[in-house]
């Protein structure tokens, strides 16, 4: 039986020998595995998600029998949208998301995202060529939660 608990700071050792073995599963990949900063130090309590440290929000630990054998945690993700109709405004994306991307990586944040519909990801990896460090991510599917249909 899987027994999920709010991590504490005395978890972090059995969380970093978990985020080695997930490292080693996903050698090869092209997937990298994010070690962010979860816990703001022992007594800082004077933080809005204290113990966790931005863009973490919250962690918890999965145990069997007593011993920590899983772990989550949730992160706030820079999500960029783009509305336009305007091929030129499509054209300075490069530049203007690189931009973003370096604001967002000085106040803690390790990725962005965006989803662009299937009918025009192509133009828009066309427009982004001259820009490797944006593209798609064709290792990784996006999942999600809509919470419009959890109800009330």
């Amino acid at each position: 039986m899987i027994q999920w608990r709010p991590a504490v700071h005395a978890d972090l050792p059995r969380i970093l020998e978990l985020w080695n073995e997930q490292e080693d599963r996903f050698t090869g990949t092209g997937v990298p595995v994010d070690h962010p900063e979860l816990f703001y130090p022992v007594g800082e309590t004077h933080h809005a998600f204290y113990p966790y440290k931005p863009p973490v929000l919250n962690v918890a630990v999965a145990e069997e029998d007593g011993v920590i054998t899983g772990f989550r945690y949730t992160e706030a993700v820079c999500e960029v949208s783009i509305v336009t109709g305007s091929q030129q405004v499509m054209r300075s994306l490069g530049n203007e998301l690189t931009k973003e991307a370096h604001w967002a990586k000085g106040k803690g944040f390790r990725s962005g995202w965006g989803l662009v519909p299937s009918k025009f990801i192509r133009a828009v990896a066309y427009l982004l060529r001259p820009f490797p460090h944006i593209r798609a991510w064709r290792s990784l599917t996006p999942i999600g939660i809509n919470f419009s249909e959890l109800g009330d």
